[in-house]
């Protein structure tokens, strides 16, 4: 570029260097998460963060465009048409979709999983006029589930607060377990005591009227 300047090549060259640094922590999270052609859209979804690990804060990452691959063209003003709800098991958490700052066509929703296992993000509502109604769950083949956080925890390891909640919950009941037999030993022992020394006094007695007569 023997027209530039060296500052301006300079400043040309970092940006370069940003945008690849960009690409390259942007599209690992993408592709972690399930695409899928729902009409004449394609729909990305998963985790804000993934791996997803259980009590850390994550949130559901939404990406709508209009065509795929190049000819893709984000679709924005979706989170006043769209309504999401994650479910794990039984339980269902409506969550608020907010446009992603500086990503067209993205829309996210915080929250955190406090739970290891296999979530449901379920979108219903309408996009450009057309119906949508689609479950998305997480697995091998769509977007992380959601892992315990020991096995990543470096150099201690450091379980979930609901998994040690739950030991010194089993604690304290195996505890109060034990206090209760001990105190129903005591009241046996003491029950027999008493009957030991019932008994004792009553002979002392029959021995004693024998003796008078």
């Amino acid at each position: 570029m023997p027209f530039l300047s060296r500052g301006l090549r300079a400043r040309l060259a970092v940006s370069l260097v940003l945008a690849m640094l960009a690409t390259l922590l942007v599209v690992p999270g993408v592709l972690a998460h399930e695409h899928r052609t729902v009409g004449d859209y394609e729909i990305v979804i998963g985790f804000l963060n993934e791996p997803a690990i259980v009590e850390e804060p994550n949130g559901l990452d939404l990406r709508v465009s209009r065509g795929s691959g190049e000819e893709a063209e984000p679709v924005e003003g979706l989170a006043d048409t769209l309504q999401a709800e994650v479910i794990y098991g039984g339980e269902t958490m409506p969550l608020e979709l907010r446009p992603a700052f500086g990503q067209p066509g993205a829309y996210r929703s915080n929250f955190i999983p406090t739970a290891e296992g296999a979530y449901t993000f379920h979108i219903t509502g309408e996009i450009e006029g057309m119906a949508i109604d689609e479950t998305f769950t997480s697995g091998p083949d769509t977007f992380s589930e959601v892992a315990s956080r020991a096995a990543l925890t470096f150099p201690e390891e450091v379980a979930a607060v609901g998994v040690v909640a739950a030991e010194v919950s089993d604690a304290a009941d195996s505890a109060d377990s034990a206090r209760t037999l001990a105190l129903v030993a005591l009241v046996v022992a003491v029950l027999g005591l008493l009957a030991g020394v019932t008994a004792l006094v009553l002979a002392r007695r029959g021995a004693a009227r024998e003796s008078a007569a």
